[in-house]
């Protein structure tokens, strides 16, 4: 009775969404549930990500907001990082600054460090200090222009076994 009830939890703490997601349809399931493939499956599907991957994602997104944000106008980047409303709301920012000529340029870009972090299966938040350099240029002319360090929580969300931020938000 010990190997069922252990099987029994593990498919309860991956969550009902893990389950749905697995990758390779069961074809004549059989109700065993020490079943290998099936466990090994759904263990696979629901590693949570680590504070370590999460840091890299931002950095990832920091590096990258230069190449988004500015002709070319990189979509396709925009689209493997974000998800959700931050994805949403950076294709308006790209069409705005398209229509306006207008584009960000990027100095200095660094996690300063990490203040919390959570993850729950496919979501994930973290807190971190963020120094950024950013100048808005219009008509080839400075617009605007900082440099500072900010808190900014993140929210990730895992799709197709990938993970993406979400959303964004200034917390000072």
């Amino acid at each position: 009775m010990k190997p069922i009830l252990l099987t029994l939890t593990l498919i309860l703490s991956s969550g009902m969404s893990q389950i749905v997601e697995a990758k390779t349809p069961i074809k004549n399931p059989s109700w065993d549930l020490q079943d290998p493939p099936i466990v090994n499956q759904l263990t696979q599907n629901s590693e949570s990500i680590t504070i370590g991957k999460a840091a890299d994602l931002i950095t990832q997104w920091l590096n990258t907001k230069s190449r988004i944000f500015a002709p070319p106008f990189d979509r396709e980047s925009l689209g493997n990082l974000t998800t959700g409303v931050l994805y949403a709301d950076s294709l308006k920012a790209i069409n705005f600054l398209q229509e306006n000529n207008g584009y960000y340029q990027y100095g200095v870009q660094k996690v300063e460090s990490i203040e919390r972090f959570a993850a729950s299966g496919n979501k994930a938040t973290i807190e971190v200090k963020v120094t950024e350099d950013t100048t808005l240029y219009k008509n080839g002319k400075i617009i605007e222009s900082s440099f500072n360090t900010k808190l900014v929580r993140y929210n990730l969300e895992q799709w197709d076994g990938l993970w993406r931020i979400a959303n964004s938000q200034v917390m000072n």
